[in-house]
């Protein structure tokens, strides 16, 4: 009976959570590989254009990268790794065949590890211009992985990031 009574309320307090969750999500639409949401937190709007990146065999998010416009009027950049690489070595981010950029980590939290980069309009336009980002990281281990982010539908997309911005 007890064991039922906590799978009832762990069942509960999930449900609950998810509509609470949802009430915070202002806005949110598609731009094919990229997806933009507004949600409110603190009384305040925030937005990002983020695209997600899915393991092919256990379909977990294995990486993401999210663009947001500070109240500075900057852009940012912020892309999440697992805890497995190695944080001295940098990632090399490529855009089509276009010569590799270096990345330093900037942090790393309970959930990732992450590269933060302020990032200008010439950059902007290398990914609007470009049709996929390849990311290059290399594990603890030595080993090398390649990680693919899609660019349809990173122009719409920030397009609508742009306009949302709240002055």
């Amino acid at each position: 009976m007890y064991s039922f009574l906590m799978r009832v309320i762990l069942f509960s307090f999930l449900f609950i959570s998810t509509l609470f969750a949802d009430n915070h999500i202002l806005e949110q639409e598609n731009f094919e590989a990229w997806q933009f949401t507004c949600v409110s937190e603190q009384n305040q709007k925030i937005c990002d254009l983020r695209e997600l990146v899915f393991d092919s065999n256990t379909n977990e998010v294995v990486s993401y990268l999210s663009i947001t416009i500070n109240p500075e009027n900057l852009t940012q950049m912020q892309i999440a790794f697992p805890h497995a690489v190695n944080l001295k070595s940098p990632v090399k981010l490529q855009i089509d065949d276009n010569d590799p950029l270096d990345l330093n980590y900037a942090y790393c939290n309970q959930s990732a590890c992450f590269v933060a980069e302020i990032v200008g309009e010439n950059f902007v336009n290398f990914f609007k211009a470009g049709n996929q980002i390849s990311l290059k990281v290399l594990f603890l281990d030595n080993r090398e992985a390649t990680i693919t982010y899609s660019l349809s539908g990173f122009t719409a997309g920030y397009s609508k990031l742009s306009s949302s911005r709240v002055n």
